[in-house]
């Protein structure tokens, strides 16, 4: 007798959708077969032509709460995220306060504690003092983060000497390292000339943040990572130029993209105000196709929401340099990548690896990322036949907003598990069954 089985889909299984039933006991799958052979079970359930994937893991995600619960907290950002059909999300260190210390880190996770539906790894911030680095790691952060755009946190993103410091105590471990790399100097200084001189529209949010300074960050990061023979995550890249750099360098850097800056380009900031601010910011055309084509080749590894919840009102002004910079995306990002499978824009197993697979890999999560016997019975149920209209009214998230409003999506999550408890069904959510996700580096 297992916990459960589930029967009619057709499983993504070794690279192939493969039409079988699935059993699911104490949260691990036990058994991918015919229907006919699977074990009794205290519940079944019956998904009939449908696709059954890995649930999405996450690698980028702002959960917010704290102080910031006004924009998202812990139970509506996973909530949100179980109706996306994601079953892991990281969580990124600049919060309300920042997650750059053992307590921060600690104080997250107690506040955590209950009230997730999904898996929940976090990341933290490097800490004031670099003997600490370790202390954070033992309690289980997932990944260290930095912004080379701003400061978040204690260290010097303008100091390359503070920089090493910091991930010379990481090499000897392989801990994950996820960098925002938008140049802090290139940037401030365009924005305060153009503050200055009271140039406050859209477009010159775009030109403070410009390709080169994607480039340079990039390549001050690939001579910091090559002296200690390290590698390093790049979050959100944008540009050709930058994947070049990627390209020529895949012994140190792994990459994220995500799907604002697939299907979006600076081009519709005029029509989303708003809605369309990000950072990095939306790029040209070819940018686009670009990292389309980098997926494509697996320049790209992985496929990231960056969720950065806000309310409506930060949001909306005519002063650019008011509008806080971010979107919401959990519940548009498992709909808008299958959309590009139904129009052929990628293969269903090079989605896979990039939203399950490789975030997997990089992120050290044993176990996840895949359905096979003794992995996580972390999974998403999709209906391919069903098109939606994105309905950012109908989000969980606390953010009903999207730059995506509108949008015709194919291939909608219709249930989602997690450790193989039920958490979302037809649009309802229904307990918080999540976990909170730590490192095993300093663990048996």
């Amino acid at each position: 007798m297992v916990d459960l089985v589930i029967h009619g889909c057709k499983i993504f299984y070794r690279g192939r959708l493969l039409e079988a039933s699935i059993a699911i006991d104490r949260g691990k799958i036990v058994k991918i077969g015919k229907e006919d052979t699977m074990p009794n079970a205290e519940k079944e359930y019956r998904f009939q032509d449908k696709i059954m994937l890995p649930g999405v893991i996450d690698a980028h995600v702002h959960l917010r709460d704290q102080e910031l619960s006004y924009k998202e907290t812990f139970e509506t950002g996973t909530m949100a995220a179980a109706a996306g059909g994601i079953t892991t999300v990281l969580d990124m260190p600049n919060n309300k306060p920042v997650t750059d210390s053992s307590e921060a880190l600690l104080k997250r996770m107690v506040a955590a504690k209950g009230r997730i539906y999904v898996n929940v790894g976090f990341y933290s911030a490097f800490p004031a003092n670099p003997n600490d680095i370790y202390e954070i790691i033992k309690i289980g952060a997932i990944g260290f983060k930095i912004n080379l755009s701003r400061q978040i946190g204690s260290l010097n993103v303008d100091d390359d000497n503070a920089i090493t410091s910091y991930l010379k105590n990481l090499r000897n471990i392989s801990f994950p390292v996820s960098i925002h790399a938008e140049d802090h100097k290139t940037i401030s200084e365009l924005e305060e000339s153009f503050k200055s001189s009271n140039k406050n529209s859209h477009e010159y949010f775009l030109e403070a943040h410009p390709p080169i300074a994607e480039v340079k960050a990039l390549k001050r990061m690939l001579n910091i990572a090559r002296k200690l023979n390290i590698k390093l995550h790049i979050a959100h890249l944008t540009t050709e130029s930058g994947l070049q750099i990627i390209k020529e360098n895949r012994e140190t850097f792994t990459c994220e993209v995500t799907p604002h800056h697939l299907f979006l380009t600076k081009d519709k900031i005029e029509d989303l105000n708003g809605f369309a601010i990000m950072e990095p910011p939306l790029r040209t055309n070819s940018d686009v196709q670009a990292l389309w084509r980098g997926m494509r080749e697996g320049v790209v590894d992985i496929v990231a929401s960056d969720h950065a919840p806000h309310t409506i009102e930060e949001k909306c002004s005519e002063n650019v340099w008011k509008i806080k910079p971010g979107i919401p995306g959990l519940e548009t990002t498992l709909p808008l990548m299958m959309t590009a499978f139904s129009m052929n824009k990628i293969s269903l197993s090079k989605l896979v690896e990039l939203l399950c697979e490789k975030p997997a890999e990089i992120f050290n999560l044993k176990n996840k990322g895949k359905i096979e016997v003794n992995y996580d019975a972390d999974l998403v149920i999709l209906d391919f036949k069903k098109s939606a209209k994105i309905d950012p009214n109908q989000f969980k998230s606390k953010a009903k907003y999207s730059p995506f409003e509108g949008f015709i999506v194919r291939g909608i999550p219709i249930a989602t598990f997690v450790g193989g408890t039920l958490i979302f069904l037809d649009n309802e959510v229904i307990e918080p069954a999540g976990r909170i996700i730590k490192s095993k580096v300093f663990h048996s």
